[in-house]
C-alpha cells in the first residue's frame, strides 16, 4: 500500500514477477470507480496492478482513502494469508487492469516466486502495523477500561493481530455507540458486518473476526500443541520439509514470549522486537509454507492407537489424527499470593506487558513484581512509554543472577525505575481500581507503595493437565524426553531408543519451555523447535 510505506520501490514487482505470475492469474479489467473487492470478503484474491490504480479504502472511516497501488503493485496485507475476510474495500481509479490470482494458487506461486515472496511478506507486515495506527479500524471494542472481560476481548484480538479499535465506555464514543446500538451490555463487541456480540466468548470474537470458521477433523503428519515460539518453529521447518502441519492453540500465536513488550537478545534482531511482533513473523512464515492454524481450541487429551497414530480430541468436538505431535503448550505464569491479587487479574493486575496493558495506567505509577528477563523487559517499556512516571521493581532477593547483564545495567541507570531487592506484595489495595501495594521487605517492614497496577513476572509451572500420566514428568512438573525418557525406566519400545525430544508416548515429542532441563529462553525454545523437526523425519521414514 503505497500511502502506508515509507520504501515504495520494494512494493513493487519487476517485468520478470509479474511475467512469472502470468500463468497463474488472469486478466480482468475494470472501470473507473468499480468496487474490485469489498471489506469483509474472506479468503480474498491476490490482485496485481498492471495500469491504472487500485485506492484502498477504510470502510471505517466514512471510505477514506489509505492508500494507492500503481502498475506493478499488489493488493493486500496478512489477512491473504491467514484467509481471514479482508477489512479493505479496493475500488478502480480510471481504467484499470490487473492480474488476479487466486487465493487457492497462493501458496504455489509464493514458493516458485521467491523474490516475489520476499517483497509480499514485507510489505503485508508493514501494511498491517501502518494501518493499525491509524485507527478506525476492524472491530470496535466498548468496555469499561479496567475490567476483566474487556481486558481478555483485546488481548485475544492483539494477540491474534485483529485489528480493531477500542473504545472506553464511559467516553463520549463509547456512549454514543452503546446508545446507537441499544445500550447492550458491557463489554460488547461491533463486527465489521454490524453483528454485535455482547458479553463475547472468545469462540464468538474468533466467529466474528473470521478466525475461526468451523470445527475441523485434520489428518496430518505433524500436529503441534502451541502456537509459542517452539511451536512456530517447529510449524515453519516441518512445513518446508513438505510435511503436512497443523498448530493448536487455545488463545493464539506468541506463547508467553508473546506478552514481551520487547526481545533484545534474539538473533537477527539487534534493534530487538516485541513478542508480538515475533509471532506475527512466525505465522505468516508457516503459512507461507503450507503449515495451518488454529485457535482458540483445547486439546482435552491424547492417545496412541495400535496403527501409531495419535488422536488429539478437542474442545469443539473434533479430533486431529496425527502421525506424530509435538507438545509446545508452554508454561503459565505462578499467580501473585498476595491478598486481593485474583480479585484484580486482567484489571490491575497483568500477567503479560503489551500496550494492551499499559495503555490502561499511562497516568499512573506502576509495579512490576520479578527478576529475570520478562519483568526486567516490562519495567523498561513501562518507563519509556509514559515518560516520568516511576516504576517499582519487586524482587523477592537480589536482582541480577536471573537477567541478563545488559538488561540489568540499563534497570540500574534508568532514574524512573526504582528496584526494590528483597521485597515482596502481601496486599493489592483498591476498591474499583488498584491504588497501592502493601510491601513487605527483607526486615519484615510493610509499607504501603501507592501503584494503579501489577504486573507479575515470577516464575512459571507447566501447562500439561490435559496430558496422559503415561507420558513421564520430573519432580516439577516438566516433560521428560530423550534419555531422560528412557532413563525413567517408562519408555514402552525394545526396538529403539527415543529421539532427543521424544516423550515416554512414542511419536510424541516435547519442546520449548514445559520440556524438563530446558532454558526459559526464546533462542532456545526456538532451537528445540528446530529440533523437533528433525526426529519428524526419523520418525516418519524408519
Amino acid at each position: 500500500m503505497q500511502a502506508l510505506t515509507e520504501d515504495h520501490a520494494s512494493e513493487s514487482l519487476t517485468a520478470r514477477e509479474m511475467k512469472a505470475l502470468e500463468s497463474h492469474a488472469t486478466v480482468e479489467t475494470y472501470e473507473d470507480g468499480e468496487v474490485v473487492f469489498s471489506a469483509g470478503t474472506a479468503e480474498i484474491d491476490l490482485f496485481v496492478v498492471q495500469t491504472g490504480r487500485l485506492e484502498i479504502l477504510n470502510p471505517q472511516d466514512d471510505n477514506a482513502v489509505v492508500a494507492v497501488h500503481e502498475p506493478g503493485q499488489f493488493s493486500g496485507d496478512i489477512d491473504l494469508l491467514t484467509r481471514r475476510p479482508v477489512i479493505v474495500t479496493a475500488r478502480a481509479s480510471g481504467k484499470t487492469r490487473v492480474l488476479r490470482v487466486p487465493a487457492a494458487k497462493l501458496h504455489e506461486v509464493m514458493l516458485r516466486v521467491p523474490t516475489m515472496s520476499e517483497k509480499m511478506l514485507t510489505a503485508f507486515c508493514s501494511r498491517r502495523n501502518s494501518l493499525g495506527k491509524r485507527g478506525k479500524l476492524g472491530l470496535k471494542v466498548v468496555g469499561p477500561p479496567r475490567c476483566k472481560a474487556t481486558t481478555l476481548i483485546r488481548e485475544f484480538l492483539y494477540k491474534n493481530f485483529v485489528p480493531y479499535t477500542y473504545h472506553e465506555s464511559d467516553k463520549s464514543e463509547g456512549q454514543r455507540l452503546r446508545t446507537e446500538l441499544g445500550s447492550p451490555a458491557l463489554p460488547f463487541v461491533q463486527c465489521s458486518n454490524g453483528t454485535v456480540l455482547v458479553k463475547p466468548s472468545l469462540r464468538d470474537i474468533a466467529n466474528g473476526a473470521g478466525i475461526w470458521r468451523h470445527c475441523p477433523n485434520y489428518s496430518v503428519d505433524l500436529a503441534i500443541v502451541g502456537a509459542g515460539p517452539a511451536g512456530l518453529t517447529a510449524a515453519v521447518y516441518a512445513a518446508s520439509e513438505g510435511f503436512s502441519t497443523l498448530v493448536l492453540d487455545k488463545l493464539g500465536p506468541g506463547g508467553q514470549a508473546g506478552g514481551s513488550s520487547k526481545i533484545e537478545n534474539f538473533i537477527g534482531f539487534p534493534s530487538g522486537l516485541s513478542g508480538t511482533e515475533l509471532a506475527t513473523r512466525g505465522v505468516l512464515q508457516m503459512l507461507k509454507f503450507g503449515a495451518q492454524l488454529v485457535a482458540p481450541v483445547e486439546v482435552s487429551s491424547i492417545s496412541r492407537g495400535e496403527d501409531g497414530r495419535c488422536a488429539l480430541p478437542l474442545d469443539c468436538g473434533a479430533v486431529i489424527s496425527a502421525r506424530v505431535v509435538l507438545i509446545a503448550a508452554g508454561v503459565v505464569w505462578k499467580k501473585l499470593e498476595a491478598l486481593n491479587a485474583d480479585r484484580f487479574e486482567r484489571a490491575g493486575v497483568y500477567y503479560a506487558c503489551t500496550s494492551v496493558e499499559a495503555v490502561l495506567h499511562n497516568e499512573t505509577d506502576v509495579a512490576v513484581v520479578g527478576g529475570g528477563n520478562s519483568a526486567g523487559q516490562a519495567a523498561m517499556f513501562l518507563s519509556q512509554c509514559c515518560p516520568g512516571r516511576k516504576v517499582h521493581l519487586l524482587v523477592r532477593s537480589k536482582l541480577g543472577p536471573s537477567m541478563s547483564e545488559y538488561l540489568h545495567s540499563r534497570i540500574l541507570a534508568n532514574q524512573d525505575i526504582v528496584v526494590h531487592e528483597y521485597a515482596t506484595i502481601q496486599k493489592v489495595n483498591g476498591e474499583q481500581f488498584v491504588r497501592s501495594v502493601d510491601v513487605q521487605s527483607n526486615d519484615a517492614e510493610i509499607r504501603e507503595i501507592p501503584v494503579g497496577a501489577v504486573f507479575v513476572f515470577i516464575g512459571s509451572e507447566p501447562s500439561h493437565s490435559w496430558l496422559p500420566a503415561t507420558i513421564e514428568r520430573d519432580a516439577k512438573g516438566f516433560l521428560k524426553a530423550g534419555i531422560d525418557a528412557l532413563n525413567s525406566g517408562k519408555w514402552p519400545l525394545t526396538n529403539r531408543e527415543p529421539c532427543p525430544l521424544e516423550t515416554t508416548m512414542p511419536n510424541v515429542l516435547v519442546a520449548g519451555d514445559i520440556r524438563s532441563g530446558s532454558t526459559k529462553r526464546v533462542g532456545f525454545a526456538v532451537g528445540d523447535g528446530s529440533q523437533a523437526v528433525s526426529c519428524v523425519h526419523t520418525l516418519l521414514t524408519q
